[in-house]
């Protein structure tokens, strides 16, 4: 196993306790409680409008934050970035850094490709944007972030956003706030899709973003994927060190491994509205400790740098005790 340490973050169920019939308040601000309690660095929040309805994720991690002091608060990811206008976003993002004391941690991403189906397609034509102009308006939109959270009197001219003399406040606490890409062209669609423009992909993390989260991959392809990323983290002058490698990964242990991996399906099904088993094992450790524990450390071994774990089981609260019991001490 590496040396370097390793970080791990719990995704809140913000989109799971709709169909669970869960409280919010237990399974997202307890376990957000209990999260911090075990040792985690972070909590995360799904982000989708329309097209994969939860609990908004700024809302959500807004309330986090008031009821912890010292986890990073994180999106994973936010899809609707191309929907939203970077001047309320960036305002809203330094509003919660402020009363987080600093601990946010925004990871963009386009969504799922709006082809996927007519429920994707619907929601860009709700807000009247073209899903042509996804790209731009998330190179654009980091753009306008980072000048906004840096500068007063910004004027901006690009294909997507313009605007004159504009002044944000407040300011984000941090001084560089962290602003990672989610992004995994080897599977665009929903759960396997069409692979997407691996190279451009790339680049554009590499440029744009102080991090870079991914999923559906094996260890094999992780490593593959981070050694082109860091290509271009090098290629636009920026320190590899300072950049993070995480991994979007689902967890549902259980001694009998057939009942796990029956639950971690059920729960995918209701998630995306397709059937899972097909790359179950790929995007799953589901099992015993050991059996949970070897796929983590196979990953650690191709360069994660930090997890985000979703349990996709319907008793949060009891897969976070148990993970945090019998295979978090290995790791950090």
């Amino acid at each position: 196993m590496s040396n370097r340490k390793i970080t791990f973050g719990i995704v809140l169920p913000t989109r799971g306790i709709l169909f669970s019939g869960s409280d919010p308040r237990k399974d997202v601000i307890e376990l957000s409680r209990l999260t911090e309690e075990y040792g985690y660095d972070g909590v995360w929040a799904g982000d989708s409008i329309l097209a994969k309805p939860r609990l908004d994720s700024i809302s959500v991690l807004s309330a986090v934050a008031g009821a912890t002091e010292k986890l990073k608060l994180g999106t994973s990811c936010f899809a609707s970035f191309p929907l939203r206008h970077p001047i309320l976003l960036g305002y809203q993002w330094a509003t919660l850094d402020q009363l987080s004391g600093g601990r946010t941690i925004l990871v963009v991403c386009q969504g799922t490709p709006t082809q996927h189906g007519p429920i994707y397609r619907n929601e860009y034509d709700a807000f009247g944007i073209s899903p042509k102009e996804k790209v731009a308006r998330i190179e654009e939109g980091i753009e306008i972030l980072r000048k906004i959270w840096a500068e007063d009197n910004v004027t901006y001219n690009g294909n997507i956003f313009r605007f004159k003399n504009v002044t944000v406040q407040p300011k984000p606490i941090q001084k560089h706030c962290p602003v990672w890409i989610a992004s995994n062209p080897r599977s665009t669609g929903e759960l396997e899709g069409p692979p997407g423009n691996i190279e451009a992909n790339f680049d554009r993390v590499g440029k744009y973003g102080d991090g870079w989260m991914t999923t559906m991959v094996t260890p094999e392809e992780f490593r593959e994927d981070l050694d082109k990323v860091l290509y271009y983290v090098a290629k636009y002058d920026k320190p590899k060190s300072d950049f993070k490698a995480s991994l979007y990964y689902n967890v549902n242990m259980d001694d009998d491994k057939t009942k796990a991996g029956d639950q971690s399906a059920d729960f995918l099904l209701k998630y995306y509205r397709e059937d899972p088993r097909g790359i179950l094992d790929k995007w799953v450790a589901f099992g015993n400790r050991g059996e949970v524990s070897i796929k983590l450390e196979n990953f650690v071994n191709a360069g994660v740098q930090d997890f985000n774990i979703r349990f996709v089981a319907w008793d949060q609260i009891g897969q976070l005790k148990r993970f945090s019991r019998e295979v978090l001490p290995s790791f950090i």
